[in-house]
């Protein structure tokens, strides 16, 4: 009878640690998902300073005031 009530407690441990390693494995994928999600908008957000900077440079945000003051309709 002993050795019955040894071999549960084993199998029972040995199911717990299994149920814990599956939810450490779970919650380091979710940490690297939102870590690869945080790289993804600072490389978004670089690439758009740059755009920005590059638009600023060339003047373009001009060309809709230049275009109004350009082919309004003369009064």
């Amino acid at each position: 009878m002993n050795k019955l009530y040894f071999l549960l407690f084993f199998i029972v441990v040995v199911w717990g640690a299994y149920l814990a390693g599956g939810r450490v494995a779970s919650e380091k994928c979710r940490g690297a998902v939102a870590d690869d999600i945080v790289a993804q908008q600072a490389e978004l957000i670089k690439i758009q300073g740059v755009v920005n900077a590059e638009a600023v440079s060339r003047g373009v945000g001009d060309i809709r005031r230049v275009l109004r003051k350009k082919y309004t309709i003369a009064e």
